[in-house]
Order: C-alpha cells, then sequence, then structure tokens
C-alpha cells in the first residue's frame, strides 16, 4: 500500500477532485460553457504540443495555437463553416510555421483539432448529448485511474517497455475492465447509448491506446512530461491523451448508427 499512497497519487487525487466537478458541469450545461473550455483546452494543448517538440529545434509556437484556435472557434459558432475552414487551416500551418517544423506542426494539429471538433459535435448531439460525453469520460476516467492502480498494485510484464517502461499488462487489463464496467453501470442508471457494452469496450480500448500513443510521443522527444499544468497529471496532453483517440472513436459509432 505504501507504494500507491505517494506524494504523487495525492497530487493527482486532488487535481482530480477539482477537475472532474468542472467537467461535468460543462458537460451538463453544454453551451458556451463547454465550447469556451474545449477552446481552452485546445490552445493549451497545443502550446504544450509546440513546447514539447521544440526541445531540440527552437522554434515559435504562434502558428500552431492560432490555427487550433481559429478551427475550434469558428466550428463553435457555425460546425459546417468550421469544417470548410479545417483544411485552410492546415494550409495556413504549412506556410507559416518554419519549414524544417511543418511536419510536427500539421501533426499537432490533426492530433488536437480532430478530438475537440468530435467533443463539440458530440455534444450537439441533440438526444444524447450529454450521455454520448458523460459515457465517454467515465470510461475514459475509469480505465486511466484503474491502469495506474493496477500497474502499481499487481506490477508484473511490461505492456510495451519500449515506448512505457511503467505501463503493466496487469494495468491495461484492470483498466480496460474499469472502464467497460463504469460505462456500463452509466447505461444501466439511464444514461444509455445504443450497443453500450461494446461502446464501452471500443472507448475502454481507446483509452489504453490514447495512453500509449502519448507515451511514444513523449518518449521520442524525451520528456518525461508534455508541461506541468496539472499537479500530479503533468500536463494537459498527458491528462486527455485517452479522451484524444476515444472522442473521435465514439464519434464516428454515432455516424453510424452503433452508439
Amino acid at each position: 500500500m505504501d507504494q500507491l499512497i505517494t506524494k504523487e497519487f495525492l497530487l493527482r487525487a486532488l487535481s482530480a477532485l477539482v477537475m472532474v466537478p468542472l467537467a461535468v458541469s460543462s458537460l451538463y450545461v453544454g453551451g458556451a460553457l463547454f465550447h469556451g473550455l474545449v477552446l481552452a483546452m485546445a490552445c493549451v494543448m497545443a502550446l504544450e504540443w509546440s513546447s514539447v517538440t521544440s526541445i531540440s529545434q527552437r522554434g515559435p509556437m504562434a502558428p500552431l495555437v492560432f490555427a487550433v484556435a481559429l478551427v475550434v472557434a469558428v466550428f463553435v459558432s457555425n460546425m459546417q463553416l468550421g469544417l470548410v475552414l479545417w483544411p485552410i487551416g492546415a494550409i495556413i500551418l504549412f506556410v507559416f510555421a518554419q519549414e524544417t517544423r511543418r511536419q510536427v506542426h500539421l501533426m499537432g494539429f490533426a492530433y488536437i483539432t480532430i478530438p475537440a471538433l468530435a467533443l463539440i459535435s458530440l455534444r450537439n448531439e441533440p438526444a444524447q448529448g450529454f450521455s454520448l460525453l458523460l459515457i465517454l469520460m467515465v470510461v475514459v476516467w475509469c480505465a486511466d485511474t484503474f491502469a495506474y492502480l493496477g500497474g502499481k498494485l499487481i506490477g508484473g510484464p511490461k505492456l510495451w517497455p519500449s515506448i512505457s517502461p511503467s505501463k503493466t499488462w496487469a494495468g491495461a487489463i484492470t483498466g480496460f475492465s474499469a472502464g467497460l464496467l463504469g460505462g456500463y453501470v452509466l447505461c444501466v442508471f439511464g444514461f444509455e447509448v445504443g450497443s453500450c457494452i461494446l461502446v464501452s469496450a471500443i472507448l475502454a480500448l481507446a483509452s489504453i491506446m490514447g495512453d500509449l500513443i502519448e507515451s511514444f510521443f513523449k518518449r521520442f522527444y524525451g520528456q518525461k512530461d508534455t508541461s506541468s499544468f496539472i499537479p500530479g497529471h503533468g500536463g494537459l496532453l498527458d491528462r486527455v491523451d485517452g479522451i484524444v483517440v476515444a472522442a473521435p472513436l465514439l464519434w464516428l459509432l454515432v455516424y453510424l448508427g452503433i452508439a
């Protein structure tokens, strides 16, 4: 138990006590509050991406932050216009970014804007927008939290040591199971989506994959965290890595009529 109750764990818990009510209340209210939160998060993520990828190759952050903010802000007010503007934002980024940094900026642009637009689209679903995003958040939070706890308490064989030396198979299985259970419990209590078990399983798996992708990104650039924005969690990119992958997948499931 001593290996679990650490300063890092306590910081993670305290940060969660602040973030969870803020996230859930913004989900429930929707509208300008939720849109503003997504826009602010996207801008912070763009700053973190620019900072991490500039470690060995200094370059201005402004092009990526501007392109992300422009696309998300326009999408909030007019979804169709925002979609039209998305490739224009990529072109703006390509033109104004340093030649040697165009590829990494375009990757960051897609990595940040696609889940941001997916979150806004899902919340705007007239019949079940709140339920969809609540299940998304609960599945990802459960998967992330119990993957951490399972890895700490059980340990065992490493999941992918070349990418993330600390992640274990026990943590991944525990996280997946917890995410699946969290989604199912919400459905039982009335927050229903189509194919609840299948959707919860896909989102839980996506959360684990998002964590691995973020770990690869940080390892490639030699960073432990993307920033110290959230005490105990690192940067915002570290905190929402599961949502980055799961949100677009959930939007696709809704589009296909599965969720």
